[in-house]
């Protein structure tokens, strides 16, 4: 069997996508990635599976750039004639979805690992791409042999109330796995307790709410370091300038280590990990953070609520509020018997509901569903 895997970012498909496509390799089919170019490319091309790069632009809006992208799908599908395509994220899942249907490509699996800009924000800009995103998703989910997989019971429920697609072509499986060997369980460093934001740079993720809710904690003299962990990522519109996270690390208010390559290392540094964001998919940062131990401190969202048992292995609060953010900290900063107790609950959480063998699994029988009518060989 020939599967084909369709994504827009390439450092995002070595951290959330490739487990899933070695396993699909290991299953002894025929396996191609097909993504944009990126620093990583030459990583991503270094594995048994075939590496197409494509002309998918994440950010841009331009009608001509948009219609030369989908029209590029069309005639990459036509040429290599998968059985199946697993397309990831918004741009892959509205035009790969659409190229597929006038391909006629037998079986289509989309992954949405989140709503995006377009949905989460309320300017104008947002709300008329809202409308256009919406009908765009209608008529790319007419195939006939399609299952769309939500990451959170949320996003999933909203799609089916907006009559972009059937009930019955949902599937959910939550979030992208984690690999709770490489994520091991590790105690917490005898230092100045760390709480770390690990993500992009972005205002959607709660960074300016993380640093008021610093600023009050330091305000009441608790002895903390508050660090931000992850790059600025210039082609999102909620981007954070790298002045104001610089501004924030002059002030002494946060540290800002960049992205780093070792995040299993990097969580054993922290003694709480946090996400104030205003919404997810299920973030994969936090899942991680429950595989090393580390309590969580997240928003009331969906995406988020999912990770977090509040009370039992971290504390959820209200989105867009410092002030609630700044309470919980204080609280696992005084606590080191709390912060072992839940962190202690969220690795076996992780175990439990998030392990990566898990979501293969699940993604599996979601191939094989799409497949049956097709009779064709089946994965293990």
């Amino acid at each position: 069997m020939r599967i084909l895997f369709v994504g827009n970012s390439g450092p995002v498909f070595l951290t959330h996508r490739l487990p899933l496509v070695l396993a699909t390799l290991k299953a002894g089919h025929e396996v191609h990635v097909a993504l944009p170019p990126s620093p990583v490319s030459q990583q991503i091309a270094s594995y048994d599976y075939v590496y197409h790069e494509i002309s998918l632009s994440r950010s841009s809006i331009n009608p001509f750039t948009e219609i030369r992208s989908l029209v590029y799908l069309y005639f990459l599908y036509r040429k290599i004639k998968p059985d199946l395509i697993h397309h990831v994220t918004m741009k892959p899942v509205l035009y790969g979805s659409l190229a597929a249907y006038l391909a006629k490509i037998p079986a289509v699996a989309n992954t949405l690992s989140g709503l995006g800009y377009v949905f989460t924000t309320q300017n104008l800009k947002a709300k008329f791409l809202c409308i256009l995103v919406k009908f765009i998703f209608r008529v790319s989910f007419l195939h006939p042999n399609n299952r769309v997989i939500f990451q959170n019971p949320e996003n999933l429920s909203a799609f089916v109330s907006f009559g972009l697609i059937r009930k019955e072509n949902v599937v959910l499986i939550k979030g992208s796995g984690v690999d709770t060997d490489i994520f091991n369980d590790s105690p917490e460093p005898d230092a100045i307790p760390v709480v770390m934001v690990a993500s992009r740079m972005l205002l959607d993720k709660g960074i300016v709410e993380f640093v008021n809710a610093a600023r009050i904690v330091q305000s009441k003299s608790i002895k903390a370091r508050f660090v931000l962990v992850g790059g600025i990522d210039l082609e999102n519109p909620m981007s954070i300038k790298n002045s104001q996270l610089n501004k924030w690390v002059d002030e002494g208010i946060i540290e800002w280590w960049g992205n780093q390559e070792n995040m299993p290392k990097t969580f054993s540094q922290a003694h709480i990990v946090s996400l104030p964001s205003y919404a997810e998919g299920l973030p994969k940062v936090l899942i991680e953070a429950l595989s090393c131990g580390r309590p969580i401190v997240t928003t009331n969202v969906s995406g988020c609520k999912e990770t977090v048992r509040d009370g039992e292995n971290g504390f959820l609060v209200p989105v867009k509020n410092s002030r609630a953010l700044a309470d919980a900290f204080i609280k696992l900063i005084s606590n080191k018997q709390l912060r072992q107790r839940m962190g202690n609950a969220g690795r076996k959480m992780a175990i439990k509901e998030f392990s990566i063998q898990i979501v293969i699994e699940q993604t599996f029988a979601v191939y094989q569903d799409l497949l049956k009518p097709l009779k064709m060989q089946p994965l293990p």
